[in-house]
């Protein structure tokens, strides 16, 4: 019976890595969105929600750092769980 190793994996499974590195990067630009909208320059992001917004900038910033905090903790811990199942 033959038995693979795979010897120097650190961080546990690729597919968890990979998983913990975009919620990461998700959770980031969450973070900076909501920077954008405390500054006030969020109305240059029309791109990306489709139209010109007027107002509700500081739920929509609230909303962003929520959502950016809840996407870091989540990579945190699909990280760790990926440290812990080796």
């Amino acid at each position: 019976m033959n038995q693979v190793h795979s010897a120097g994996t650190s961080g546990g499974s690729p597919g968890r890595r990979a998983l913990a590195v975009i919620l990461a990067i998700i959770g980031v630009l969450a973070i900076i969105a909501g920077i954008l909208y405390v500054a006030g320059a969020a109305n240059s992001l029309h791109f990306m929600v489709g139209s010109v917004h007027k107002g509700q900038h500081l739920v929509r910033a609230a909303v962003s750092f929520v959502a950016g905090a809840a996407l870091l903790t989540g990579a945190w811990f699909v990280a760790r769980a990926g440290l812990n199942s080796r």
